[in-house]
């Protein structure tokens, strides 16, 4: 019989388990408390904005996988396609940017003074002031998710085993049959997870529809949750709205998980075959067409933050954009720490219940826990810890390692789902050998680990630093005279319409944020690094 003793793995995931569950326990305990009774708020009230929630990211999903899965397939039928690496370059940038950022680019672009109105007015068109509401959500969303799932889609058509294609070209199949028979199969089967994912981001998004929503009318759950809270001090209201996005979001991923079909992968043979529909006409026509499409939604937002921040940058070099600058990199320096040991903590516990316990069932629960803060909204989660903050000293004196917790937090799932299947595949290897040598401890993750946990890790550490850096939504709300960060000072400069300091910022948050992937993945090395 094996002995009951516990292992370190199993003492510190415990230890993260437990401060993950109590975090949030104590937020909903302060935010009940706070509300008192728990009001009975108008169904009316509820169902406008659940609807147009459900509207937008419906509207927003659909976009992002049709503008996705057209740029992958120009992609993977095109080898040569203009400046491959480029856009594909473009696609990680575009990702990875903060959604501060994207906001300015899409203002930048398509706002009362952007490029597009300036166009029109020069030709005697007058566009008007459409942008806020549902239009600039949409935009916003497409051009941070479409990036997403264009990766995705190009993954999966990239991974078609060459016979496929060869078989195809000795049937002698039009493209037609191509796209039927082969990547139709392939674009539906990734569809739903990408979707799901894409759905569950913008139905909980909260910068972007704050800016571009452009009034109540076009309020998400998220938004409503934070006016509730800062505008009235209605924790009550709060509380009701974040227990209906909490359900909400549980019934999307019950639905993305039933719909989620993955077959098992054929196994390549060794090269890449050329796909016969490469050289037709009309297949090269709409590949043009939707590639250029893509590359404009995606790439002039991007583009017009640095083309507007790169004069101003001479102009910023003040004393307030440098201490939020330095607050931010305090702010996400430990916040990416924390939810890396967490993701770590959380993985290897993981792996001593299945592996080492026997007891698979058992080991999804640190998994969960880990993906249930998906679940909940931040600002509803920031504001349970303001209340429980409250009560033992003044919260804002607690601001910036509130904010610290909050976005480790909500970085986790992550992180962690990056580190999880490396360290599981390494013990599924080697972890038998690692325990008849006696390797264990630090040793073990030295030793057996580190060569195929380093580029993921690497890769989780920057998504969180990125997700730290560029947080606006708990940043504004612990946010004071004493704590901004540079997300925080550039919604204030967007407010007060200093459009030139604004784009400043933001091509500021944008090289910072791109510096640490980039420098994760020289830091990573290995193959999953090209995957951030």
């Amino acid at each position: 019989m094996r002995a009951l003793t516990l292992a370190p793995s199993a003492l510190a995931g415990g230890a993260a388990l437990a401060l993950v569950g109590g975090v949030v326990a104590i937020a909903a305990v302060g935010l009940v408390s706070a509300a008192g009774t728990l009001p009975a708020v108008p169904w009316a009230y509820v169902r406008g904005i659940l609807a147009f929630t459900v509207l937008q990211a419906t509207l927003s999903t659909a976009i992002s996988l049709i503008l996705g899965a057209s740029l992958a397939l120009a992609l993977a039928r095109r080898p040569a396609f203009p400046c491959r690496g480029a856009v594909l370059a473009l696609l990680d940038l575009a990702f990875v940017l903060p959604p501060v950022v994207v906001i300015f680019g899409v203002v930048a672009v398509y706002g009362n003074a952007g490029y597009v109105r300036e166009i029109s007015d020069a030709i005697g068109l007058s566009t008007g002031r459409w942008l806020y509401g549902l239009p600039g959500i949409l935009i916003a969303h497409a051009v941070f998710n479409a990036p997403f799932c264009a990766r995705v889609f190009l993954a999966a058509l990239e991974a078609v085993p060459g016979e496929h294609f060869r078989l195809a070209e000795q049937l002698g199949m039009k493209p037609g049959a191509i796209f039927r028979l082969i990547d139709r199969p392939i674009l539906l089967r990734e569809a739903p997870g990408a979707g799901g994912l894409v759905f569950l981001l913008c139905f909980t998004s909260f910068p972007i529809v704050l800016a571009l929503g452009g009034g109540p009318g076009a309020a998400t759950l998220e938004v409503a949750i934070y006016e509730a809270i800062m505008s009235e001090a209605d924790f009550g209201r709060a509380a009701v709205l974040a227990s209906v996005q909490i359900l909400c979001c549980l019934a999307l991923i019950g639905v993305a998980a039933a719909l989620e079909r993955r077959p098992a992968e054929g196994g390549e043979g060794g090269w890449r075959q050329p796909r016969p529909d490469r050289a037709a006409a009309l297949p090269r026509a709409i590949d043009t067409l939707a590639g250029l499409a893509g590359l404009a939604v995606v790439a002039v937002p991007v583009a017009a933050v640095a083309i507007s921040g790169v004069p101003a940058l001479p102009r910023l070099l003040d004393r307030e954009v440098l201490d939020a600058a330095v607050t931010s990199a305090v702010i996400a320096l430990p916040a990416a720490v924390l939810a890396s040991a967490l993701a770590l903590s959380l993985a290897a516990f993981s792996r001593h219940l299945k592996l080492d316990r026997a007891a698979p069932r058992w080991a999804m629960l640190p998994r969960l826990a880990a993906f249930a803060i998906l679940l909940v909204p931040p600002i509803a989660l920031a504001a349970g810890l303001f209340v429980a903050a409250r009560a033992v000293t003044n919260p804002f004196a607690l601001g910036a390692p509130l904010i610290v917790l909050v976005n480790g937090l909500i970085a986790l799932p992550f992180v962690l789902r990056r580190v999880e299947p490396p360290l599981m595949l390494a013990g599924e290897r080697w972890g038998r050998l690692a325990d008849g040598l006696g390797i264990g401890g630090l040793a073990r993750l030295r030793i057996v680990d580190a060569p195929l946990l380093r580029a993921p890790l690497a890769a989780g550490f920057a998504t969180a630093l990125a997700l730290s850096f560029g947080d606006l939504g708990v940043a504004a709300f612990f946010g004071s005279g004493r704590l901004v960060t540079l997300p925080v000072l550039l919604y204030q400069r967007l407010g007060s319409y200093r459009l030139d300091e604004a784009a400043a910022i933001a091509l500021l948050i944008g090289v910072v944020t791109f510096a640490a992937f980039l420098l994760a993945r020289r830091l990573g090395g290995g193959p999953d690094a090209d995957r951030l």
